[in-house]
């Protein structure tokens, strides 16, 4: 035998279901687009192919689901809500005797669901997705070297050698207009001038050659006291690369916001104290309290969608995104309290969740008793 949804249950989620996936689609369609910067300067100063940019970028999504899906279970609610208290309907179930407290289980089931798919992405697939952007960048870095240059930046990531580049041509990999300063060798340091150049590799010898066009050497003999000049057509510049290839491998290392949650706990442990300890303690309870946000945060917005009138749909976006960035901002405030004071982490990192869950209690508590809350933006007529 088929257990029976009830009705009003069954009903209310469905009401919920369409404006949070137009909300979830809506944030993840504005989150992508405020990576497109991002994505432009992989292109253009990184030279990376679209493929590996895609992958980068598939790669991100876990990382703004996490504030994406605690946001649109919270505007599906409140837009549901809203619908059915501008339409009377809320009056209507009054009217036949149900109390609003039946509305309560749908959309903690809602919630819960929200709660546990963001889970998810705390536990697992930021983390994961994270180090896999890590390695990307760094098998780019190790593949093509101009990915370690910046235009306009003095670079001093080669060992013994300062580099200064005006322009990188991102087609043909020219540089232009560079300056080297070569301190290898204490004794004889060379300054070189030059107009163009092109950073050449030897996939047999693993050697890679700073290939100069048109320009001066000037070289200090510190024991002669003298200085030389040499103007030349073409250059060749040998280039140490460790120094680049340890940092971008030290950088693509598993830190403390790519660990998945068996090594968070295990790094946890006294014997592990260091000065990233808090830190590590910080993102530990975060991995739970922001899935939590959902249930928050839907609590809240039950109260906000049955009292308050309002004929204007944009009136409830708006009321959502109030509440939701008032919660990450006492989030926010609630990191920064952890790191500079001596308060326990768990009490600043659950405190946002806890507010939230008191003023939901306090409205629904008020609406149960339908005493109102007056809630007016300065737009509203």
């Amino acid at each position: 035998m088929m257990l029976r949804v009830p009705i009003l249950f069954r009903y209310l989620l469905q009401e919920i279901t369409p404006p949070f996936c137009v909300n979830l689609l809506v944030f993840c369609c504005i989150f992508l687009i405020s990576r497109m910067l991002e994505v432009t300067r992989l292109i253009v100063n990184y030279q990376m192919d679209i493929f590996s940019v895609l992958r980068i970028v598939v790669h991100s999504i876990p990382s703004f689901l996490i504030f994406v899906l605690p946001m649109s279970v919270m505007m599906g609610v409140l837009m549901a809500l809203l619908r059915l208290s501008s339409d009377n309907e809320i009056l209507a179930i009054k009217s036949g005797g149900v109390h609003i407290c039946r509305l309560l289980p749908p959309v903690l089931c809602f919630s819960i669901l929200g709660c546990i798919v963001t889970l998810f992405m705390t536990v697992y697939g930021a983390p994961a997705s994270r180090m896999a952007t890590k390695q990307l960048l760094f098998q780019v870095v190790s593949s093509n070297l101009n990915v370690g240059l910046k235009e306009r930046t003095f670079n001093d990531r080669f060992k013994g050698v300062m580099l200064y580049i005006t322009t990188i041509d991102p087609q043909t990999g020219v540089l232009k207009h560079l300056f080297v300063q070569d301190h290898q060798n204490e004794k004889n340091i060379r300054t070189i001038i030059a107009n163009k150049g092109k950073i050449l590799s030897d996939s047999d010898t693993g050697r890679f050659q700073l290939q100069l066009f048109d320009g001066v050497i000037n070289q200090v003999d510190q024991d002669q006291t003298s200085v030389y000049s040499v103007h030349f057509d073409k250059y060749y510049f040998n280039l140490d690369l460790n120094q680049l290839f340890k940092k971008a491998q030290k950088e693509s290392q598993k830190s403390y916001k790519e660990m998945s949650l068996k090594e968070l706990k295990n790094s946890l442990k006294p014997s592990y104290y260091d000065e990233e300890y808090g830190l590590r303690l910080m993102e530990y309870h975060k991995k739970f309290a922001i899935p939590f946000a959902c249930i928050a945060l839907s609590l809240l917005a039950m109260p906000l969608g049955i009292g308050t009138q309002s004929q204007r749909r944009s009136f409830g976006v708006v009321l959502g995104l109030i509440f939701f960035l008032l919660y990450y901002l006492l989030l926010s405030l609630s990191n920064g309290i952890a790191e500079s004071s001596g308060l326990p982490v768990v009490i600043c990192i659950w405190a946002p969740n806890i507010i939230i869950v008191a003023l939901a209690i306090y409205l629904f508590v008020r609406a149960a008793q339908e005493k109102s809350f007056m809630i007016s933006l300065p737009f509203r007529k």
